[in-house]
């Protein structure tokens, strides 16, 4: 099983230098299929921004409208994240979540799926391909020449089904696809809320279009600007400081399953089995991506966790892997915006394994190893290498990440902040990924500064917070979901 953890001509040039000015909306919105309380649309974006009048691909929209129209202020753009997460589907559901009800109130609250993804032109690729096997975290030479072999044959399918679309997926497309989408809303200026890929989008706006923001949120941040070993190693420490979290917290709290035993001898024993061919069909892969996901909303997903690893430990459940797919956006879009020069050879993929090994002794490895893996001997488009932030005329921002986020790691934020000039960080003193999500303080940060443009102090904190109670559902033990940043 694949793992797979999203011309600059005249008018373009001109609105990243000057500030925007509001025209008159152009866009065809109708009820979205069974949501009556959203609007749909499809707006043509050029399939080359090089070409702006060239050959168009569709770029699925959703809007849900502010529900006190009297205190309206502007559009709210919104990313849920991945590469390949769907800002429609996102919209949806914030349309039936009243944690997002004071956006709701005063927002017109704004999706689309990026190109590539989901109803904008989903980058679909032959599963026979996509599932040939494969070590994404090769330990011989000759796994290594697999690997290589089988993503310039995955790059070489993907493109001879998609088209010319595929070699377009790249972020800054999206950022252009986003400012145009702004433009034909009739907005001078919008306001965005993007999480974990989310944020490099809303990053790369804010480079290329800051003047056209009122406001924006990063939550939970990506940091397009470094190498391999940097963010291989701080992603391995995040997945171990946050499931040694899991642990101490199974420890004091009586309602967790493995409340009576030791959580961290309990998984080693559990990955030597795995390693060692002798927990059935589970590989340590396998026992890794359950734990991972689960980092992700502790509140939600952590007493499922306690419970499927003692019912692993007393031989009683498998872990099935992810569910067949053939969607391909992720690995399309990333390879298109990442590039690892420093690993070259299996030498320095070895150096690599060895560096994540050396900070995570029980974890071992992130599961976005492969973030680096699956673009080693990609032969698809890099439009959008890693850079440091160039931001001028922006708005304060307000930047928000855990200390102990499993697919964000804190030490990012650390470093973005730095390369924004109005930014300010907003720590949360807990494990999770996506503030807005876990913690009711970095909701309550995050409502004031949109609504009111009113930013926390410097240097404040959100205590964590700890499940207590199981929720009334949970992922089921053998539901694996696909990890994404």
């Amino acid at each position: 099983m694949r793992r797979l953890l999203a011309c600059l001509g005249v008018a373009t040039l001109l609105s990243t230098l000057a500030p925007a000015t509001a025209s008159a909306a152009t866009v065809d919105w109708h009820p979205c299929d069974g949501q009556p309380a959203v609007d749909c649309a499809t707006v043509p974006v050029p399939v080359d921004w090089t070409r702006p009048h060239g050959p168009t691909t569709p770029m699925a929209v959703a809007r849900l409208k502010a529900a006190k129209p009297a205190q309206r202020k502007g559009v709210l753009m919104v990313n849920p994240g991945g590469p390949g997460g769907s800002g429609v589907s996102y919209v949806e559901a914030i349309a039936h979540s009243a944690r997002y009800q004071a956006l709701a109130d005063s927002f017109d609250i704004v999706g689309f799926d990026p190109r590539g993804v989901g109803a904008s032109a989903d980058i679909r690729c032959d599963s026979k391909v996509l599932e040939e096997p494969v070590e994404l975290v090769p330990t011989t030479r000759d796994q290594y020449r697999n690997l290589l072999a089988h993503n310039d044959r995955v790059a070489k399918n993907c493109r001879q089904l998609n088209g010319p679309l595929f070699d377009h997926v790249d972020t800054v497309s999206v950022v252009r696809d986003m400012d145009f989408l702004r433009e034909q809303l009739g907005e001078s200026k919008i306001s965005y809320y993007g999480v974990s890929y989310g944020t490099q989008i809303g990053q790369q706006y804010l480079e290329r279009y800051g003047r056209n923001l009122r406001a924006i949120v990063l939550d939970s941040n990506m940091d397009h600007s470094i190498g391999a070993f940097r963010y291989e190693a701080t992603a391995a420490l995040a997945f171990e400081n946050s499931f040694k979290d899991f642990a101490s917290w199974c420890d004091r709290t009586p309602s967790c399953s493995l409340h009576d035993q030791d959580v961290l001898a309990l998984w080693d024993n559990l990955y030597a089995k795995a390693s060692a061919g002798t927990l059935g069909d589970i590989t340590p892969a396998g026992l890794r991506d359950r734990a991972f996901s689960a980092m992700y909303h502790p509140a939600r997903d952590w007493f499922a966790l306690a419970d499927a690893l003692k019912q692993l430990a007393a031989g009683t459940v498998h872990l099935a892997p992810p569910s067949d797919t053939e969607d391909n956006s992720y690995q399309a879009i990333w390879c298109s915006d990442w590039t690892w020069p420093n690993i070259d050879n299996f030498s320095s993929l070895s150096a690599l394994r060895a560096t994540s090994e050396a900070v995570a002794p029980h974890t071992h490895f992130s599961d976005f190893f492969s973030d680096v893996t699956n673009c080693l001997g990609w032969t698809g488009p890099l439009n959008n290498p890693q850079h440091a932030l160039h931001v001028r005329n922006a708005p304060p921002v307000l930047m928000t990440n855990g200390i102990h986020d499993v697919a964000t790691p804190y030490e990012w934020a650390q470093n973005v902040v730095t390369q924004i000039p109005t930014a300010r960080l907003l720590t949360y003193d807990g494990t999770g990924h996506g503030d807005y999500g876990n913690s009711l303080c970095a909701r309550d940060a995050i409502n004031a500064y949109l609504l009111d443009l009113t930013l926390p102090a410097r240097g404040t904190h959100c205590a964590a917070e700890w499940p207590t109670t199981p929720p009334a559902a949970t992922f089921a033990p053998t539901n694996v979901p696909k990890p994404t940043h």
